[in-house]
């Protein structure tokens, strides 16, 4: 029997890893990108140019004539750490979805992973460890990026409900290897320390998980996952003070103890942004959302991932020397 899988998100982190993936797997891969932004992707991948926010585009996505099975990993999202709200992203996070939701059911595809976040997941007063929920609302979380994948995920749960066999993964930060086009908030952040244009750090800190752990747990999800359910795909929380010396100890640097303060970082954090967009072609490193980011709990559990799934991480430090490396592949 034939098998395809569908991708959305297929130029973005995690999307990039999983098609190197799939590809390397000898599996069929067809992708869905906006006109024009399928120039990076790999030979042996069907294109299809259209946009998730235009439900009548995704038609010629979605034809499974040639094909007995079909597997949509739904990857596409916009996020942002920005304070300046942007329609953009609930269009793309939340319309968008139901876009391919809608689609996927009517098309009859046999599986669906789509690929939330822990921001979805409503933060637990520390020092309790977030585990999954079984429903979202975009009032129980902060930020507009949180608030649109909490809302797209219910949205998910309810063409679960419908009878589309989709489940939710929630990885948390992601680094590690493909940020092919530099986009990755994180990243940027891990390879400015490095640079030393960021000498000190922030008090707090968060949970970062591998792009290729995080591909690994959608496929083990696609095979081994249950229908309307969710799991958390996290790695190992880091404090930004350990971090920073993890970063600086690999190129041979003096550790530093310096730590900015929760309240004097608040304080700071709406100049930067507004001098960062002044002056940087680039999204700002450093905002209030980011800064909230590393002061809420960041303690998740993968427990029902590594039962259920298989799903295990690998250590940090690997992660952050291959989100170092321009040259580190997918593999």
């Amino acid at each position: 029997m034939s098998k395809l899988y569908l991708i959305t998100g297929a130029t973005g982190h995690v999307g990039t890893v999983l098609v190197s993936e799939l590809l390397k797997r000898g599996e069929n891969v067809r992708v869905l990108v906006r006109p024009g932004h399928g120039r990076h992707l790999p030979d042996g991948v069907e294109v299809v140019e259209g946009n998730i926010t235009e439900e009548g585009s995704l038609v010629p996505f979605f034809d499974r004539k040639a094909y007995d099975r079909v597997t949509l990993l739904h990857c596409a999202a916009l996020i942002t750490v920005a304070s300046r709200r942007n329609p953009h992203v609930w269009d793309v996070n939340v319309n968008g979805t139901e876009n391919v939701m809608r689609q996927a059911l009517a098309a009859g595809v046999e599986r669906v992973v789509y690929v939330s976040s822990v921001h979805a997941i409503p933060e637990r007063p520390e020092p309790e460890v977030i585990t999954e929920v079984s429903s979202f609302s975009p009032d129980l979380v902060h930020g507009q990026y949180a608030k649109s994948k909490a809302a797209a995920a219910q949205k998910v749960l309810e063409y679960a409900a419908q009878g589309l066999n989709v489940s939710i993964v929630h990885p948390s930060g992601i680094i590690g290897p493909g940020d092919v086009h530099g986009r990755n908030h994180m990243i940027r952040t891990i390879r400015a320390i490095a640079a030393g244009t960021i000498p000190v750090a922030l008090h707090g800190g968060y949970d970062f998980v591998d792009s290729r752990d995080v591909v690994q747990g959608i496929l083990l999800c696609e095979e081994r996952g249950r229908s309307g359910e969710c799991y958390i795909l996290n790695g190992h929380y880091i404090t930004v003070s350990e971090l920073l010396n993890t970063v600086r100890r690999m190129h041979g640097k003096k550790p530093r103890r310096t730590v900015v303060p929760h309240r004097v970082a608040s304080l700071f954090a709406p100049v930067s942004e507004r001098l960062s967009l002044l002056v940087g072609k680039k999204p700002p490193l450093f905002t209030p959302y980011s800064v909230y980011t590393l002061h809420t709990n960041g303690h998740f559990s993968h427990k029902k991932a590594t039962d259920e799934l298989g799903y295990s991480p690998r250590s940090m430090e690997e992660s952050i020397r291959d989100s170092l490396s321009r040259r580190a592949t997918a593999d």
